[in-house]
């Protein structure tokens, strides 16, 4: 995904729309790599979530092109990379859960 100038002057990285063609583009790539490469990415990714006041480590999280201080809401966009990228290696079969919706001591119970 490449843009002129002109286009990345105009573009607004905080735009629902733009991230998700962004997110959409990041995660298309995402697919090729392998699953080791997959798995220091998400967890990469989850470092800078923790640490995201650092530019330093915020600078390899969004495109080069944009100035850091771009991104109105650093910790959603993280979110929002990881959700497009992080998609579970397994599927879930429902009728493997049962869900018991009380309360109890520890809070809602998800046993299996």
């Amino acid at each position: 995904m490449s843009k002129s100038d002109e286009e990345l002057e105009q573009f607004d990285i905080n735009s629902a729309d733009n991230q998700k063609i962004l997110f959409e583009e990041m995660r298309h790539s995402f697919l090729t790599f392998g699953p080791t490469s997959k798995e220091n990415i998400i967890n990469g990714l989850k470092y800078v979530l923790a640490n995201f006041s650092d530019d330093s480590l915020w600078r390899s999280a969004i495109p080069h092109d944009l100035p850091l201080n771009r991104v109105a809401d650093r910790r959603g966009y993280l979110e929002g990379i990881l959700f497009a990228l992080n998609t579970p290696p397994y599927s879930t079969n429902v009728g493997d859960f049962v869900l018991i919706d009380e309360i109890g001591p520890a809070g809602l119970d998800y046993s299996t």
